[in-house]
């Protein structure tokens, strides 16, 4: 993986002691209280049904009315909050002891482009305090050191969205607290009959399409795994197609 220019020796310090600690402590594949936020969407059910059928324990953090068809069928548990609220995602990671946290919120369309950031910064303060011994950020390619092969055409349309997104993931690597962040550059859903084959890359360079699915597998299969810390990826499958207006970024 190439080196972050912006990493600040303080910032290093402080990410390298944080690794350090979460490593003396054995991360295996066992069993994990898990605290997905926005695992009532499309990405975030995908993520919660890839976590328990990794057999991980599932708590999904959602809004108040937010549809919870996606997870029927799903044996997961339910905290009802605001994540733009750091008292109501301090009181979730309060409540119940977790080992892993996910962020796989997406905004509303009335929501600002500061959703996420304002989210992640409640997020990274609630696992902080609750000794969460992983977070696992899902951000977007256009993003640090990827912005250099976002589509220009795109960009004015993307860039405060990808600039909040862009300020959640260096917040989160100077914060002390052990994370993984998995970059996407378009999300697809499964094609009919087709088995997804989503890799993770740490090439900062690497631009394609993965599916939700894929997303989720690769997500769960990152919990607790200590070659996933302190690292950023970028989620792809090369065998789904980019759109039209993405190709040749």
């Amino acid at each position: 993986m190439t080196s972050n220019p912006t990493d600040a020796p303080p910032a290093r310090w402080l990410r390298q002691l944080a690794l350090g600690l979460a490593l003396l402590l054995p991360l295996s594949a066992s069993a994990a209280e898990v605290l997905v936020f926005g695992g009532t969407g499309q990405l975030g059910a995908e993520v919660a049904r890839a976590l328990h059928r990794a057999g991980h324990t599932v708590t999904v953090f959602h809004r108040e009315g937010s549809g919870l068809e996606r997870l029927q069928g799903v044996p997961v548990k339910f905290v009802t909050g605001d994540a733009t609220r750091e008292a109501d995602v301090r009181a979730a990671f309060t409540a119940r002891r977790y080992e892993v946290a996910v962020n796989a919120l997406g905004k509303r369309g009335s929501d600002p482009a500061a959703f996420y950031e304002t989210t992640q910064r409640a997020i990274t303060a609630g696992a902080k305090a609750g000794g969460v011994r992983q977070v696992i950020l899902h951000s977007s390619v256009g993003a640090g050191e990827s912005r250099a092969i976002y589509p220009e055409s795109r960009w004015p349309q993307m860039a405060e969205v990808l600039t909040a997104k862009d300020v959640a993931e260096r917040e989160l690597m100077a914060s002390g607290v052990p994370y993984t962040i998995i970059r996407n550059a378009v999300l697809r859903n499964d094609a009919p009959g087709a088995t997804e084959r989503a890799e993770l890359s740490t090439d900062q360079r690497r631009f394609g399409a993965v599916t939700r699915s894929g997303l989720g597998r690769l997500t769960a299969d990152c919990a607790l795994k200590a070659d996933c810390l302190g690292r950023i990826f970028h989620a792809v499958d090369p065998q789904v197609a980019l759109p039209a207006a993405t190709r040749g970024h």
